[in-house]
């Protein structure tokens, strides 16, 4: 390429003899405000310039037309582009991080050959590693007599996991810990003391936006009691030692 007019020249200093470009756009100014963007291919100090444009082809420019030169600059149609996230079911099961759970629960079982109705409160908190394994710390109250006045505040840990990652999930969850058990001056209770505390169970959890999701399970729970108690007629002391086997069916929100 020429120009017309008179040649200025205008060394360019700290350039090496010859340089060819690795990466990236390099532009070219010229004195005529034109510029050009491509790619270095040689550049010998006091002769020319032969640089490969973006469209594949070659020009060359003496030393004399060339006002100045940046080298390295990434154009704007070089930027890296994210590719746009991908579309995901809604309401589809978040498969890692913290959860909060909390449950009510029926108790339903038998005590001295009659029927029994207990109820019951859980929480729990935790974090999911992987859509499969859950672990998580809880507390909660269970009451499995009313009459009687049988209530324990089991403390425990929790596992739990999901089979599918869609908006319909099953899973399980198992809680082992200890149930804590309180005097209670109202039902005569005057001693008492917990026990072990176990529960088992399948359910589906109902997905929603935003990661929130309802749960539904049924399943075992086990818990050990003593209770001791003055009667309210004759003033007997009477101790039971006790046995919870019951089976649960829970209904909760997890966040």
């Amino acid at each position: 390429m020429t120009t017309t007019g008179k040649a200025v020249f205008i060394p360019i200093l700290f350039f090496p003899l010859c340089l060819k470009a690795q990466a990236a756009a390099d532009v070219i100014h010229l004195k005529n405000g034109s510029t050009f963007e491509g790619t270095i291919v040689e550049y010998q100090q006091g002769t020319a310039l032969l640089l490969r444009l973006n469209a594949g082809a070659e020009i060359e420019f003496r030393e004399e037309e060339i006002s100045r030169i940046e080298q390295g600059l990434v154009p704007a149609t070089a930027e890296p582009q994210e590719p746009p996230p991908a579309p995901t079911e809604p309401g589809a099961l978040k498969k890692q991080g913290f959860y909060n759970a909390t449950c009510f629960s029926a108790l339903s079982g038998s005590a001295e050959g009659k029927f029994q109705l207990g109820l019951g409160l859980h929480n729990v908190t935790g974090y999911q590693f992987h859509r499969l394994f859950g672990l998580g710390l809880g507390f909660g109250v269970d009451t499995y007599s009313f009459e009687d006045g049988e209530t324990l505040y089991p403390v425990f840990g929790e596992a739990r996991g999901y089979f599918s990652g869609s908006a319909v999930s099953p899973y399980y969850s198992g809680s082992l810990g200890y149930g804590l058990a309180f005097r209670n001056g109202d039902e005569l209770i005057n001693k008492a003391s917990g026990g072990s505390f176990f529960r088992a169970a399948l359910g589906l959890r109902l997905n929603a936006s935003g990661g929130a999701g309802v749960l539904a399970d049924i399943g075992y729970q086990f818990q050990e009691a003593f209770f001791e108690r003055r009667t309210a007629f004759q003033n007997e002391i009477e101790e039971k030692r006790l046995v919870f086997n019951r089976v649960v069916i829970r209904v909760g929100l997890i966040l």
